[in-house]
């Protein structure tokens, strides 16, 4: 990857009908939750990532798993010292399992958050390379040339069977499964100069077609607010990422 930088804007919102905001986000390092955050990064070497966490299990439970795996993420990439393609493949894959323990454990010893979970998607930065991290039905989008993507793959019981009329929340992975049911699904990316990227929960993808995800890719807010006008049925977190080369 030649010297390139990434613009950001994030934004985490409740919605119109949830009482609380179960999503979460990690911005650079900067844990997001109602409310935003915009800046720019150079991508010097240094790991860098960008993640969105969406909670499910209850009022309480969401919030407490999306956040527990955030937090993780965060300090994984803190200490990140990896050397190579294969060594972060290693050191990612045994971070996703351990926040996935992380989860069951909380989970098992607090009363009224057995059925807690969250689902995981996130880009990271790191061994000069551009990788996605996919854990459930957030999704990750790239806008490349005009044309929207989807990148992630859904780990849905619909896409799964390929049954549309199978409800689009039925989900079997995510943080907080059984270990013998877990899966991370770790890919690399090849961006070029001027791509954009977004990672969103689903309070956005079933409310906001895709047309519209790609008329407003780099705006956050305006793909809230199109959600909320949508009904905004549950909570709504975006990020847009802007990848440019330098030089």
């Amino acid at each position: 990857m030649s010297a390139a930088k990434v613009r950001f804007s994030a934004l985490s919102d409740m919605g119109c009908v949830r009482k609380n905001n179960e999503d979460m986000a990690c911005v650079d390092g900067e844990l997001v939750r109602d409310g935003g955050s915009d800046g720019e990064v150079a991508l010097d070497g240094t790991p860098t990532a960008f993640a969105v966490a969406d909670g499910m299990g209850g009022y309480e439970g969401g919030e407490v798993a999306s956040e527990i795996v955030c937090r993780s993420f965060r300090a994984f990439m803190k200490g990140l010292g990896a050397e190579n393609d294969d060594d972060f493949l290693v050191k990612i894959k045994s971070w996703a399992s351990e926040a996935n323990r992380l989860v069951l454990e909380t989970a098992a010893v607090r009363p009224g958050l057995s059925e807690m979970g969250t689902t995981f998607v996130g880009l990271v930065f790191a061994v000069g390379k551009l990788w996605l991290v996919n854990i459930g039905d957030s999704r990750c989008y790239r806008l490349r040339g005009g044309v929207l993507k989807q990148l992630s793959k859904d780990h849905s019981e619909r896409e799964r069977t390929g049954d549309p009329d199978t409800p689009s929340n039925l989900i079997y992975n995510f943080m907080g499964n059984p270990p013998e049911y877990f899966i991370s699904d770790i890919s690399r990316l090849s961006p070029v100069g001027g791509d954009v990227y977004i990672l969103c929960s689903d309070g956005l993808s079933d409310m906001v077609d895709d047309e519209t995800i790609e008329a407003l890719a780099e705006s956050p807010a305006a793909l809230v607010a199109k959600a909320k006008e949508a009904g905004g049925r549950d909570n709504v977190t975006v990020i847009s990422l802007r990848y440019d080369t330098v030089g």
